[in-house]
């Protein structure tokens, strides 16, 4: 078959069984964030691109190379959603939800957009489920919110993950170590490669998401940045792990995780799985205490994180999609219609059932005989047959796809048949 339009590269069809998954998830997840005090948040796919210069930063990889980003008619620019946080502050600010009391808590289930490389779990569009707590700043919020990440995941039976924690601190202390890191990279540029330097100038807390292997044990000879935050930032720091303990969350430190974007300060993580797989990081968040601020609002504190719905669905069942293992294929009754006349009267039954079971009226104008073949492929439990007789009878013919058992049954008893059987 010679197909005209393919879908474009890193995105792709969700359907079937596979959807079902999805929504099985969904389900699940909006459980757990209703029951943390999270209310649900949808925002427009485009925004303007400067949301993301200011909040996502410069010299990050999304900003420089993965942000999806056009020019209007009128001039205007705009980007693809490439994260979630920078549209849910603008939402927060525009829709004066600064004068709410409190602390505003929001979570989203979305499709974002980068040009990046595919791979498994890795798409160009894909989807996240996270949430955005906005207004303290409290230690102890920060450890809620990380098990309510793992609490997403064990509603969902994900096993295996560990939470992988760190401080890197605030604009009183970052700013000192970032310059003594700066000269660090300077003094040792030769072990740097060439198209990473320019984060040296841009920041160089980037480097700590360089995927080589050269950088990373460049970097382990230089001082973790939990040695140089601020009493205010260690103390904000030793609370959340304390409460993390009590919380008994499984976590570990790692002075190396700064996350990719310029927002994040004090406490960031990461969710990996511990499973060996090749994208093993299924979330990540942290606190962006001065964002607020970035786009135009007072300052105000606030932390969230993402997880990866594609990577988690990778996770949880590699299982590939059986079309005929779908329950939205499958259905309690199947009609097989002889003829226009018979689709007809085949509506008019199948409407008597529809407000109690699942219905499908072959309109395919098969043979009876193909059509009751696609009964069985649908796994319904009963095949009504309608042809002229039927008609002229005002009944259709019922056959428990169970037992095997056929009889004709009047269109005015056929709801009082199918339920007698469906009931037990």
């Amino acid at each position: 078959m010679n197909i005209k339009y393919r879908r474009l590269k890193g995105t792709r069809d969700i359907m079937l069984e596979e959807i079902e998954r999805w929504h099985w998830c969904e389900a699940r997840w909006t459980e757990v964030l209703a029951r943390y005090g999270y209310g649900e948040i949808r925002t427009p796919v485009i925004e303007p691109t400067d949301l993301f210069l200011r909040s996502v930063g410069e010299g990050t990889d999304i900003v420089d190379k993965e942000m999806y980003t056009f020019e209007t008619k009128g001039g205007e620019s705009l980007t693809l959603r490439p994260e979630m946080t920078a549209s849910v502050v603008r939402a927060y600010l525009e829709n004066g939800l600064i004068r709410q009391p409190g602390t505003i808590k929001f979570y989203y289930m979305a499709p974002m957009f980068r040009h990046d490389r595919p791979q498994a779990g890795r798409y160009r569009q894909f989807h996240q489920v996270g949430l955005e707590a906005i207004g303290s700043g409290s230690p102890v919020l920060d450890a809620e919110v990380i098990q309510t990440a793992m609490a997403l995941f064990e509603a969902v039976d994900a096993r295996g993950l560990m939470v992988k924690v760190n401080s890197i601190g605030c604009p009183e202390c970052k700013p000192a170590y970032v310059k003594d890191l700066r000269v660090f990279l300077q003094e040792n540029i030769e072990s740097v490669p060439v198209n990473m330097r320019s984060r040296i100038d841009v920041n160089p807390l980037r480097m700590y998401d360089a995927k080589d292997e050269g950088v990373q044990e460049l970097l382990a000879g230089f001082k973790p940045i939990t040695d140089s935050i601020c009493d205010a930032c260690r103390e904000h720091y030793e609370i959340v792990l304390a409460t993390l303990r009590e919380l008994d969350v499984p976590h570990e430190e790692d002075p190396t995780l700064v996350r990719g974007l310029d927002y994040y300060c004090r406490t960031t993580f990461e969710i990996t799985a511990t499973a060996g797989r090749k994208q093993s990081s299924l979330c990540g968040g942290g606190r962006y205490d001065y964002l607020v601020e970035q786009c135009g609002g007072p300052a105000t504190p606030a932390i969230g994180f993402s997880i990866g719905i594609e990577r988690t669905l990778l996770h949880l069942n590699d299982d590939p999609v059986d079309p005929q293992r779908s329950r939205q294929s499958q259905v309690d009754i199947y009609v097989a219609c002889k003829g226009l006349d018979a689709q007809r009267y085949g509506f008019v039954s199948a409407d008597i059932l529809r407000g109690y079971c699942r219905v499908e009226v072959d309109t395919s104008d098969r043979s009876l005989k193909a059509q009751a073949k696609s009964a069985n492929l649908r796994r319904a439990r009963f095949l009504l047959t309608v042809g002229e007789d039927e008609i002229r009878n005002d009944n259709l013919q019922m056959k428990n796809l169970d037992t095997g058992e056929q009889k004709p049954v009047a269109r005015s008893q056929l709801l009082a048949a199918v339920r007698e059987v469906l009931e037990g």
